[in-house]
């Protein structure tokens, strides 16, 4: 790029004060014309330094004349140049709930979609105790202020029993987080099923046989488990992040409608263990593992369980680690669950920028 400095002669004559030579646009309008009574040799240092400040020395710009100059040499107005406008973070084309950003258990509610507005119309909320079914919880939420539409008994383990109802994909969010936030009142925790079809039999495709795997859960040292896998796993693809950043609460399950389901229990973290989830016995973690993971996850990082499906499993996190542990984080989760590293994410260190960076962890066993 030439110096804007070194474009005025250096032995300039006289008789040049009038025509300054080629340049561009205002710098045109910036000049003296031919009648101007100060063409003194002081005059042209001033009126080129004025050149020298006035020229987008970082882009090389040619500028486009104002139509109308300002009479003043100092204009505030910022100068035009080249700049690349950041592309906005992606938002992971996949779920953004259609409600304000904000954290999921806060006690304020977020805004429901407009009604009316297409096929994905929310679900109605239906407050009558004509749909009530005995043993169901739409007694409890309605005493909590949720009106939900009729609900079946989905899978019902000993005296444990899942109960569920539909929901569209623009309101499963909303259901989930209404349900939520009414927990510790109703005693009920709601948990993303996914396709209705992957749950028949008593859920026969999702749930293994199993023990009492909650309280084999408590026999677990999740540090000492993830430890172990990740042994096994073996070394994770390390490398420079090249994946675009997710936003803080995109999820997969609600890209389609599907079932929300709700278990009597104090803990999402406790329901894997509840309903022997068995999306990854390839891995040969079951529900007890799940459950010591999700725990520990949830001491430390305040995870919940959002979905639960044939062989993905969601989490909310409302305080995700920081930089400083970041890649142990991912590490561990690597250990949980290698297969994100086989599909998807090329590197730990992707996988640890996006654990600091999003509020919604997403595993899946292939």
């Amino acid at each position: 790029m030439p110096d804007p400095a070194a474009q005025p002669s250096s032995t300039p004559e006289p008789e040049s004060a009038a025509d300054p030579g080629p340049s561009s646009g205002a710098l045109d309008d910036a000049a003296p014309d031919e009648s101007s009574p100060d063409t003194s040799p002081e005059a042209r240092d001033e009126e080129e330094d004025s050149i020298v400040s006035a020229t987008p020395v970082a882009t090389g710009l040619r500028l486009v004349p104002d139509p109308e100059p300002e009479p003043e040499p100092e204009i505030e107005a910022p100068q035009p140049h080249l700049s690349v406008v950041p592309e906005p973070e992606r938002s992971g084309d996949i779920f953004v709930p259609e409600r304000p950003r904000r954290e999921l258990l806060t006690l304020d509610k977020p805004e429901p979609p407009r009604q009316g507005t297409g096929r994905d119309e929310m679900m109605p909320r239906i407050d009558s105790e004509e749909l009530d079914i005995a043993g169901s919880p739409r007694g409890d939420l309605r005493a909590a202020g949720l009106a939900v539409p009729k609900m079946h008994q989905l899978v019902r383990r000993g005296d444990t029993a899942m109960w569920a109802f539909g929901v569209r994909a623009s309101e499963a969010l909303r259901w989930w987080l209404d349900i939520r936030q009414a927990a510790e009142q109703t005693g009920w925790m709601p948990v993303l099923l996914g396709a209705p079809e992957e749950w028949r039999d008593n859920g026969e495709a999702i749930i293994h046989e199993g023990d009492d795997e909650l309280a084999r859960a408590e026999e677990i040292d999740a540090p000492q488990l993830l430890h172990d896998k990740a042994a096994e796993a073996g070394e994770p693809a390390r490398g420079v992040p090249i994946l675009p950043r997710r936003g803080d609460s995109d999820f997969a399950t609600p890209q389609s409608e599907g079932l929300l389901g709700l278990v009597e229990a104090d803990a999402g973290w406790k329901i894997p263990a509840m309903f022997p989830w068995k999306g990854s016995t390839n891995w040969e973690l079951y529900g007890a593992e799940h459950a010591a993971v999700l725990r520990s996850w949830n001491r430390r990082f305040e995870a919940e369980l959002v979905a639960m499906t044939y062989d993905v499993v969601e989490l909310y996190v409302p305080r995700p680690p920081g930089p400083e542990e970041a890649l142990a984080v991912a590490s561990e989760a690597y250990a949980y669950c290698p297969d994100l590293l086989d599909s998807g994410v090329p590197t730990l260190e992707d996988l640890a920028e996006h654990m600091i960076r999003s509020k919604a962890w997403y595993f899946r066993w292939t």
